[in-house]
């Protein structure tokens, strides 16, 4: 064999080297290595080869890394993301939109928005991001999750000009939504307690101030009337101060072992006139020497109001019962009254503030509409609980646990 055989074997060989790794690049195998010759311009185009191998697979191994970043936020996202394409189809969605859109049993993709439950909105939104080419955004509440609202936005995914498809995010604002409700009903609430005492004292004091302070037979009655709509006042606000502070985060428990017998009986002194005035009997059933772990100034504050609204709503001749019992490392505390009793629509929400079963003579017993809510918020600051049996005609028991 002569030189020059041999030499295109060398070169047919390396070029077949060269042709393998190309194709196993193509393929994807970046790991895979050509063999390098001993010189020449076949042994820099491998080394060339080898290099960009090398870069290119660190490059899809670092976007791998990113997918799967991304692959697991998209996944354990607390927002709920869809993904549609330019005609309304659905062609990704992740596990919190296939609960919030109803779509956990079935396999969305492939479908068209407006065929899931609650697509309708969705679909009409999308539609207009398509369109338009620009953002929409608005609130739903889907039928697949009653109560819960949604704020959405949907945005248009633009490429080269053209709306291709439109990514939809919904996040759950039920939270903050029935705060702010809250915040406007409790300040509409607080005016109006407010100016109800404020109009009838300025009213007597008009009177007063154009003649009436003379008359001997109807003065006293106003100034009696401007001083009830004052204490009315004092009430409302030492009571808005309570509930401030029980939420507050501020307020320290001092904690001792507290005899309940004892105090309810001291408690029940200070009903004394509403109780000989409706003939009403209170019936201590706590066990003598029947002891909580809990702050006694603050215990005193949630069993006066519980008594207190006994008293008010109970029947004339009427009983309070109050009774303690163990529930394992807690105390269970009941007040029972025989008054008229509250309607089962009225339950879930005895404990919020300013909420009035009767509001027409609650006002008239001299409630502020605060008493059961500073109840909660003094219990649960002691990591107990409240509740509520009751329903129309047959009186209520009212209850809470503390730490024993």
């Amino acid at each position: 064999m002569n030189i020059f055989s041999t030499l295109k074997l060398l070169v047919g060989g390396q070029f077949g080297e060269i042709i393998t790794g190309s194709k196993r690049f193509a393929a994807g195998d970046f790991g895979y290595r050509i063999p390098v010759g001993s010189s020449g311009e076949l042994k820099k185009l491998s080394e060339t080869l080898n290099f960009m191998a090398g870069e290119i697979g660190a490059k899809m191994r670092d976007a791998e890394l990113r997918r799967l970043e991304l692959e697991a936020a998209f996944r354990d996202m607390s927002e709920a993301i869809l993904v549609t394409d330019g005609a309304g189809v659905i062609t990704r969605l992740n596990p919190r939109a296939r609960q919030l859109m109803g779509a956990a049993g079935f396999d969305a993709e492939g479908m068209r928005l407006s065929g899931m439950p609650a697509g309708p909105e969705l679909s009409s939104a999308a539609i207009k991001a398509l369109s338009s080419g620009r953002p929409v955004s608005f609130e739903i509440e889907p039928a697949a999750a009653p109560g819960t609202v949604l704020s959405v936005s949907a945005s248009p995914i633009v490429e080269d000009g053209a709306v291709r498809g439109c990514v939809l995010v919904a996040r759950d604002i039920t939270g903050p939504s029935r705060l702010e409700a809250m915040r406007r009903d409790f300040v509409a609430n607080v005016s109006h307690e407010l100016k109800t005492p404020l109009t009838a004292i300025r009213g007597c004091a008009e009177t007063l101030l154009n003649g009436a302070l003379e008359d001997r037979e109807h003065g006293p009655q106003f100034a009696r009337s401007i001083h009830e709509q004052a204490v009315r006042l004092d009430n409302l606000v030492n009571d808005l101060l309570k509930i401030s502070y029980a939420e507050s985060g501020r307020a320290q428990l001092e904690k001792t072992q507290v005899e309940l017998k004892p105090l309810v009986d001291d408690l029940g002194g200070g009903l004394a006139a509403i109780l000989a005035k409706k003939k009403i009997s209170v019936v201590n059933l706590v066990p003598a020497g029947f002891a909580v772990n809990a702050d006694r100034d603050r215990l005193s504050q949630v069993l006066i109001n519980l008594l207190d609204n006994a008293a008010k709503y109970n029947r004339e001749g009427g009983e309070i019962k109050i009774a303690a019992a163990d529930e394992g490392s807690c105390a269970k505390v009941s007040v029972e009254d025989t008054g008229a009793g509250i309607p089962a629509a009225h339950l879930p929400r005895i404990f919020e503030r300013f909420y009035r079963v009767d509001k027409a003579r609650s006002r008239e017993l001299g409630g502020t509409g605060l008493g059961l809510s500073i109840v909660k918020h003094l219990v649960e600051l002691h990591g107990g609980s409240v509740g509520v049996d009751s329903a129309g005609g047959r009186g209520s028991v009212f209850w809470f646990t503390v730490p024993k």
